[in-house]
């Protein structure tokens, strides 16, 4: 067959055609941007991870939750050294990256979890510290003791707690007059500190103390009344609570001494436990005021003696009650929904506790750490694996001797955040 011009001409075309719509092959796709360590990583507070990006060309810029070089609260990088805070953050789970410059679409990113030994406060007649809990044992002197300027060398501290992102502490101390303070810089405080005191209306014995880090409240439990101090984090001098819970409803609950407070700030709940056995539960906590009965009372039925020690776990949502007997420390479960007489879940109790008389409990989730300040044994016992205690159960170890100077201590803090 003959293969005219016309038909060459057309191949040539068509096959020119088809070459014009060949696609080329895509070049090889790049390899996934990682950080090594990979993650997820858990670093303690203060300490240093380094991190080396991979796969990715050219400058790199270094963030922590999403801001270029991090923070003081969530920790800071620099060339892939993260530094985690001083402080556990709020969240404790940060994430660390890394992003190429040119193309920011090119990122890896690591976890840390941010963890703390704890930071232990005993109260007596002045406040001892403990700065690290993961290693405090035996005969050990604290590491700093600091006393509010102007108090009374003999007064006793009752109660503190700690608002850990502004690195202060509230107080209260057994006295007439100005008996609940701040305390700033209370990290590295030492000797006599400066203090800024409220008013507490003339309210005496501050035994109970909690602070909703959220809301920036502050609750006070004085004989037969609650009080709470709005935006207690920057009120003045003098400062007066902003809402007061008094009258026979509250004071069946608040007795005369030793009411403890705690919270659940997630859920805006406050746990009032009481020397008879009582806690009292009250919700929407932020908005309570007047004379306002709680919401469901919980009765303890057991042969306590003299419930003085309170502490709870958010996460199980049991309550810790420490009995100044020998009869120990009783664990209430689901506490924030139950009412009534009650049983107690746990009991930790018996020779091998070496409990003489509780005066405080402090829990750390992140630890799962109990720690129980004992009055009348002039000490401090630290209990491991606290969710799981029952029964006759030895401390993992007690702090005490002569090298802790007191003499009766009613209170005590386990700060979980440094």
């Amino acid at each position: 067959m003959r293969i005219t011009r016309l038909h060459a001409l057309t191949a040539v075309v068509l096959l020119a055609a088809l070459a014009s719509c060949t696609t080329p092959a895509p070049p090889p796709p790049l390899p996934t941007p990682t950080l090594d360590p990979a993650g997820p990583l858990t670093a303690k507070v203060g300490s240093h991870v380094l991190f080396e990006s991979q796969n990715l060309v050219g400058a790199v810029a270094w963030s922590v939750n999403d801001l270029i070089g991090g923070s003081a609260s969530a920790g800071t990088v620099a060339g892939g050294d993260y530094q985690a805070p001083a402080r556990v953050p709020t969240d404790p789970v940060v994430t660390v990256a890394a992003t190429q410059v040119t193309d920011p679409t090119r990122r890896a990113s690591a976890q840390v979890t941010v963890t703390a030994p704890g930071t232990l406060y005993v109260l007596d007649t002045a406040v001892y510290v403990y700065n690290d809990m993961d290693g405090a044992t035996g005969d050990i002197a604290p590491d700093r003791t600091f006393r509010i300027a102007g108090v009374d060398s003999d007064t006793e501290y009752y109660q503190l707690v700690v608002a850990p992102e502004l690195d202060a502490a509230f107080v209260g101390i057994q006295a007439a007059g100005t008996n609940v303070f701040r305390v700033d810089d209370v990290s590295s405080a030492s000797g006599d500190v400066t203090a800024t005191g409220f008013s507490s209306v003339g309210h005496e014995n501050p035994s109970g103390l909690a602070y909703d880090r959220e809301r920036d409240i502050l609750y006070v439990a004085f004989s037969y009344v609650l009080v709470a101090y709005d935006d207690a984090s920057t009120a003045a001098a003098g400062t007066e609570p902003d809402r007061v819970l008094e009258g026979p409803n509250v004071s069946d609950l608040v007795l005369e001494f030793d009411t403890r407070l705690n919270l659940d700030v997630t859920n805006d709940r406050l746990f009032v436990s009481t020397a008879d056995g009582k806690v009292g539960v009250y919700d929407d906590a932020s908005t309570v005021v007047g004379d306002a009965a709680p919401d469901r009372l919980v009765q303890l039925d057991a042969s306590w003696d003299y419930i003085w020690g309170a502490a709870y776990d958010a996460q199980r949502d049991e309550v810790y009650l420490a009995d100044q007997s020998a009869e120990g420390v009783y664990v209430i479960a689901d506490v924030s929904s139950i009412s009534g007489m009650v049983l107690p879940d746990r009991h930790v109790t018996g020779p091998a506790t070496q409990f003489v008389g509780p005066s405080q409990v402090s829990y750390d989730l992140a630890n799962d750490r109990l720690v129980v300040i004992d009055a009348d044994g002039n000490d401090v016992k630290v209990f491991d694996d606290a969710s799981t205690l029952d029964g006759d159960v030895a401390p993992t170890r007690v702090i005490g001797g002569a090298e802790l100077p007191i003499d009766y201590p009613y209170g005590g803090y386990l700060d979980p955040s440094q």
